[in-house]
């Protein structure tokens, strides 16, 4: 499957805030991530890595851009 469990990285420390995420989109100057269950969660962050072949998305806090 295609789904990527998505991290907040905070000063260097990894903190899981969300599993099976399958889509990510700049929403109103943060991003939204929505699961395969089509739970949504509003994080004020952006996209620092995506390691696909590890299925994991690495946020850093503050506004997208």
């Amino acid at each position: 499957m295609c789904e990527a469990a998505v991290f907040m990285d905070r000063g260097g420390r990894l903190e899981k805030i969300m599993d099976d995420v399958v889509e990510v989109r700049p929403e109103e100057g943060k991003l939204l991530l929505v699961d395969v269950f089509g739970e949504q969660k509003l994080v004020s962050a952006r996209i620092g890595e995506v390691e696909l072949l590890d299925h994991r998305i690495i946020l850093r806090e503050g506004e997208s851009s």
